[in-house]
């Protein structure tokens, strides 16, 4: 059996139950916290003054903690990405009714939701 024949596989025997994991392992959109919740609002006037106290308590931050960051960032800007990428995965089906297809929206609904507040 080749491997992209054992990837199909998979895909289809997950679909099966797709719409529980869903329900188990996503949160809602609405529920979805941002990074932007964690940071200074720029609209106040207490905005310099709290990236200033940013600034301060992650200077002695080390360079692994950063590198992970920027990783972490390049990751989910690139969230788009994978879901384009998993509907063209062979054994997605296309209905956009279907297990698989909720599961993309609510995995990156949190791109959405960020996108539309």
């Amino acid at each position: 059996m080749s491997l992209k024949n054992i990837r199909k596989d998979v895909m289809l025997t997950l679909e099966k139950n797709i719409d529980q994991f869903v329900d188990k392992f996503l949160i809602p959109a609405e529920k979805i916290w941002q990074t932007t919740d964690f940071l200074p609002n720029s609209q106040k006037d207490s905005f310099i003054a709290e990236v200033d106290e940013i600034k301060a308590l992650s200077r002695d931050l080390d360079d692994d903690f950063w590198v992970v960051l920027v990783g972490d960032t390049i990751t989910e800007e690139a969230l788009p990405t994978y879901e384009s990428w998993l509907l063209d995965f062979d054994g997605i089906h296309q209905n956009p009714d279907n297990g698989w297809a909720k599961w993309e929206r609510t995995w990156t609904a949190e791109e959405n939701r960020h996108e539309t507040c």
